[in-house]
């Protein structure tokens, strides 16, 4: 299970309007930079998003096949899948492999009747939570957001906060870097930032 904690910084933040995921963009090979503009941040449904950590192959499998399980729901039952009843069955899919595991982590964040993020660790495990960092460069990742999260931001001062982080850890951890990927969930929808954007919510604060 180490290596899912190798190679990359997600961050998760709960605002009182959103949720907010960012990412960087580095993938890495022990010390090679092996890619230097990798998706980490997934829309899974019209109001669920998803970052990731872990290698690559096992994550996109499995983010397909969470689409199509998503997808099927709908068909079936006419509505959309809760963001809860996604991260269970997210959890189920990776505690069925527990005995081979994806290297896969997980945090499955939405909008239903309010913002809520999940983590989900290679063998199943979920917890909810307000702010959620994995990756190689999460413990930096989380100095910064004890210190600044606050239970009232807006989802601009929690862009913000997931912005301070990711670049905290980029300027610590080897295999974090490259830039930042964003998205925002509210009640409207799932949407990724532009570059454009990102840097005006840096500027601005």
């Amino acid at each position: 299970m180490e290596d899912v904690k190798k190679g990359t910084t997600t961050v998760a933040i709960v605002c009182k309007d959103a949720v907010v995921l960012a990412t960087d963009r580095r993938a890495s090979m022990g010390y090679l930079v092996a890619h230097k503009n990798v998706k980490k941040v997934y829309q899974i449904d019209d109001y669920i998003g998803a970052t990731v950590a872990g290698s690559v192959g096992d994550i996109q499998s499995l983010i397909g096949s969470l689409k199509a399980e998503v997808n099927l729901y709908k068909m079936k039952n006419g509505a959309k899948m809760s963001t809860r009843s996604l991260a269970t069955l997210t959890s189920h899919i990776l505690h069925g492999q527990r005995y081979y595991p994806l290297i896969a982590w997980l945090v499955v964040a939405g909008f239903d009747d309010k913002p809520v993020a999940y983590s989900i660790d290679p063998i199943g495990g979920v917890n909810e939570d307000k702010a959620i960092s994995t990756g190689s460069g999460s413990l930096v990742a989380y100095g910064v957001l004890e210190s600044m999260y606050k239970d009232d931001m807006g989802w601009e001062e929690g862009a913000f906060v997931a912005i301070k982080a990711i670049k905290a850890a980029i300027e610590r951890d080897l295999a974090t870097g490259n830039g930042i990927t964003m998205a925002v969930i509210d009640k409207d929808g799932y949407r990724e930032l532009s570059d454009d954007e990102i840097v005006g919510l840096m500027n601005q604060n």
